[in-house]
This record gives structure tokens, sequence and C-alpha cells, in this order.
């Protein structure tokens, strides 16, 4: 069967609200289409609230021959907003519904050197890919601490 992209997105919309709710906080997914917010999360105890913007991946991790693992999620730097109370959720499905997806948080003041950019001959950016490491991962796979950071 084919995935559809829109519900792959879904599924990590989804994901990361459950996280959240499961850790007491209110979460609201923003209408479809709403450029740069999936979802309005808030901690009810302080008051304090983050926009999140979810980017899944049916299956991320990526493993070359003959370089280092790492796994990528397409981006549209130009258009970030920088902010402390901004982040995004990185999910990857694993390709497999059988295994919990990994979620990498990373707050939006951290994403511009995470990300590569592939210009044309001519200089203009043709694409961005957002790119994590192996051997940086822990610093944001499932890493919900840095969001209740922002909102305590």
């Amino acid at each position: 069967m084919t995935k559809d992209k829109a519900l792959t997105g879904a599924a990590g919309e989804y994901y990361v609200a459950f996280q959240l709710s499961a850790r007491g906080y209110a979460v609201g997914l923003t209408a479809r289409g709403t450029k740069s917010a999936d979802l309005l999360v808030t901690n009810l105890e302080t008051g304090k609230s983050a926009t999140i913007q979810v980017k899944t991946m049916s299956k991320a991790f990526v493993q070359p021959k003959n370089d280092e693992p790492y796994w990528k999620w397409r981006v549209r730097a130009p258009q970030v907003p920088v902010s402390k109370t901004f982040l995004y959720a990185f999910v990857d499905l694993k390709d497999n519904i059988s295994e919990s997806p990994d979620v990498f948080i990373v707050l939006s003041s951290q994403l511009t050197k995470l990300v590569y950019e592939w210009k044309d001959n001519k200089g203009k950016v043709r694409d961005s890919w957002l790119n994590i490491i192996e051997k940086e991962a822990q610093k944001y796979r499932n890493r919900w601490d840095v969001i209740k950071n922002v909102l305590t």
C-alpha cells in the first residue's frame, strides 16, 4: 500500500500530541495547513505556552555504506522563526508500526546548525534538509525535558 504524506505527517503530529498530553500538558492541534505551527502546548500550572512544528518521515534513518549513519527530514530553513518558545519535533516512524517512533526535539535557535542546503549552480537554495548524525542523536532524541524547560 502506498503511504499518503499527509497521513504520515498527521501520525507524527498526533504522536507528539499524545506524548505531551500524557506528560500533563494541554495540547491543541492547529488547523491543517497552518504555516510553521502544528501544535500549541500549554503548561496549565505556569500558564506558559510553546509552539511546535512537527516534521515526520516514515523512515528518517539513513545508513550509508561509507559514512556515519544519520536521520534526515526536509525543512524550509529560510522560513524558520526563532523564538525561545518555538520548537521542532522531528519524528521518525521507523517504517514499523510495532516500534515506538523516535522524536528529536530541537529548539528553533539550534535549527540552522543542523540544516544542510542544496544549491544550484547559481547559488540558489533548491532544497534544505535537517540532518542529525548518530553520535549527536542523544542531544535531541526523545528529549521531552527540553519542552518541559520551556514551559516551566
